[in-house]
C-alpha cells in the first residue's frame, strides 16, 4: 500500500475510527470541550505530558476530572476579571475596529498612510460550526488581501492540528494590511503602566498570539502567491486535489456497498464523516465551497502576498484606566518554540492504542449533569493508566496539577522537586535514589563516574561538617 505525501489529507476511514474512540473515552454522551490557544500554548510548553495531550485532544473537561478526582484545581480567571475583560475588549472595538487599526498604524511606524473614515472593512464571520467558520475565516482572508485594503476581522476562527487531532482557535482579532501582511491583535484586561506591563503576563500571552500566528502562517501559505519552484501554496493544493481523490473513492464505495444492499445513498451519506473534515484540514474554502455556503468563484485562489507578521499587537487598559494604549511584540522566538514542541507530540491515535482496553474518563454525571457517579477508583485507575510528565509550573497551566503532583510525591519522583533539579540528577529519578547515592559512601573515595553521585556525596560530606561544627544544631530530617 503506497504511503501517503506529506500534507496529504488522512484517511477518512481513519478519522472517523479516531473520533469514535475519543468520544468513547470522554464518555459517549459529553460534549467535547474545544481546545484554546492557551491550552494549546501550554501543551506545547510539556510536550512530554502524554496525559494531557490525550485529554485535551479528546476534549476531556478536565476542571470536571480533577474535582471528581478530590483534587481540585486552584487557578483560573474569576468571574469579575472575566467581565471586565469583555468590557475592555468591547471598548476597544466598539467604532467597528477603526481606533483599533489606527492604534495598530501608530505603532508601526512605517510611513505608510494611515487608515481614513470609513476605510477599515469589517467582513462577516458567521458560519455553522466550527469548520465553517474556519472556511468563512479563510475566504476572508483572501478577499481581504486581494482588495489591498484595511480590514479587521472580529473573532476568526482558524485550526491547528495537534497530535493528529484538528484544535480550532479563536484570536481576538487579525488585522489585514494593504500591502496584504496580517496581524493578529490579542486584548488582554491587565494594565499597562508607563508603557511597560507584567512581564510574566505579556510572556503567556506572547506564547498564546505565537498558537494564533502559527495556525494563520497555514492559512496564508494557500492565500499567497506561490514561489518559483510551487512552495507552500503548491503543496496546499496537492493536498485539496488528494482529499478531493480520497473523497470521490470514498463517494463510489458508500454508493457501491448502497447498491448491493438495494438500498440508495443519500448524498450526505454517500462521504463518510470524515471526508469532509479531511477537507477542510487541507484548504477550509475548498470545504466551503463543498458545502455551499460561498460559490465556486468565492472561493477560487487568490494570488496575492500574504505572511503573517511576527509582532503582534497587545491591547491593554492604559495605567489604571479604562482607555487603551498597545505595543508590539515580537514572537518569532515563541513561535519556533511552539513550533518544535508541537511537532514533538506523540500523536494522540498512538497514545490511545497504548491504553488498557475499556479505559474511558467518563464521570457518568447524573441526569441534571452535575454530579458524577463514576467511583472514585475507577476514575483514578483510567486516569494514571496515561503517563504524566508532572513539574511544578503546571500548577499554574493544568486543571490535574494537582491530582499529578499528589501521584508523583507518592512515588518519591525528582519531577516534583522542579525540571532544574531533575536535569541536574541524571539517572536519579526517585528521591530514595537520590538519598542512598548521597549517603552510600564518603565524599574522598575515588569518583564513581557519575556526577550526580559524586555531586552528591559531596554535599553529603559538607553536610556533615557542617553539623559537626555546631554540636547545638539540630538536624534536618
Amino acid at each position: 500500500m503506497p504511503v501517503p505525501a506529506a500534507g496529504a489529507a488522512r484517511p477518512p476511514r481513519q478519522a472517523t475510527g479516531l473520533r469514535q474512540r475519543l468520544a468513547e473515552l470522554r464518555g459517549p454522551a459529553t460534549a467535547p470541550r474545544p481546545m484554546d490557544a492557551r491550552a494549546l500554548a501550554a501543551l506545547a510548553a510539556n510536550p512530554g505530558c502524554r496525559r494531557r495531550a490525550l485529554l485535551d485532544g479528546a476534549g476531556v473537561d478536565k476542571g470536571a476530572l480533577a474535582q471528581a478526582l478530590g483534587a481540585p484545581a486552584n487557578f483560573g480567571q474569576s468571574q469579575f476579571a472575566h467581565q471586565r475583560g469583555n468590557s475592555f475588549e468591547a471598548r476597544v472595538k466598539a467604532d467597528g475596529g477603526a481606533d483599533l487599526v489606527r492604534l495598530l498604524h501608530e505603532r508601526l511606524r512605517d510611513g505608510s498612510e494611515p487608515p481614513g473614515p470609513g476605510a477599515v472593512a469589517t467582513p462577516d464571520l458567521t458560519a455553522p460550526g466550527p469548520q465553517g467558520r474556519t472556511a468563512r475565516t479563510a475566504l476572508a482572508l483572501r478577499e481581504a488581501t486581494a482588495a489591498g485594503r484595511w480590514a479587521l476581522l472580529d473573532h476568526p476562527m482558524v485550526s491547528l492540528d495537534v497530535a493528529g487531532s484538528p484544535a480550532f482557535l479563536e484570536p481576538d482579532a487579525v488585522v489585514v494590511h494593504p500591502d496584504g501582511s496580517w496581524t493578529v491583535i490579542e486584548i488582554k484586561s491587565f494594565p499597562m503602566v508607563d508603557g511597560s506591563a507584567d512581564p510574566a503576563k505579556v510572556g503567556a500571552a506572547a506564547r498564546q498570539s505565537a498558537v494564533y500566528t502559527l495556525a494563520l502562517e497555514r492559512v496564508a501559505s494557500m492565500v499567497g502567491e506561490p514561489e518559483e519552484g510551487g512552495g507552500d501554496t503548491a503543496a496546499a493544493v496537492e493536498a485539496v486535489d488528494a482529499a478531493e481523490t480520497a473523497s470521490a473513492a470514498m463517494t463510489a464505495e458508500a454508493a457501491g456497498a448502497a447498491e448491493t444492499a438495494g438500498q440508495t445513498a443519500p448524498a450526505d451519506a454517500a462521504a463518510p464523516a470524515g471526508t469532509k473534515e479531511a477537507a477542510a484540514s487541507a484548504d477550509p474554502a475548498e470545504t466551503a465551497a463543498q458545502e455551499g455556503s460561498v460559490t465556486p468563484a468565492e472561493a477560487a485562489p487568490v494570488r496575492a502576498r500574504a505572511r503573517v507578521r511576527h509582532q503582534v499587537l497587545l491591547v491593554c487598559p492604559k495605567d489604571f484606566s479604562n482607555l487603551p494604549t498597545a505595543e508590539l511584540v515580537d514572537v518569532r522566538k515563541q513561535l519556533a518554540v511552539t513550533r518544535r514542541q508541537l511537532d514533538r507530540l506523540t500523536r494522540i491515535e498512538e497514545i490511545a492504542a497504548a491504553l488498557p482496553e475499556g479505559t474511558t474518563f467518563d464521570l457518568r454525571l447524573t441526569d441534571d449533569g452535575r454530579s458524577p457517579t463514576r467511583p472514585v477508583d475507577e476514575l483514578t485507575a483510567a486516569v494514571d493508566a496515561v503517563d504524566a510528565a508532572y513539574a511544578p509550573e503546571c500548577l499554574s497551566t493544568c486543571e490535574l496539577a494537582a491530582h499529578c503532583r499528589t501521584r508523583s510525591r507518592a512515588a518519591g519522583q525528582v519531577e516534583a522537586l522542579g525540571r532544574g533539579v531533575r536535569g541536574e540528577l541524571g539517572g536519579l529519578t526517585t528521591v530514595d535514589a537520590v538519598l542512598t547515592a548521597a549517603m552510600n559512601g564518603p565524599a574522598d573515595e575515588a569518583p564513581t563516574g557519575d556526577p550526580a553521585v559524586d555531586a552528591l556525596r559531596r554535599a553529603a560530606a559538607l553536610r556533615a561538617e557542617a553539623l559537626a561544627s555546631r554540636p547545638e544544631a539540630v538536624a534536618c530530617r
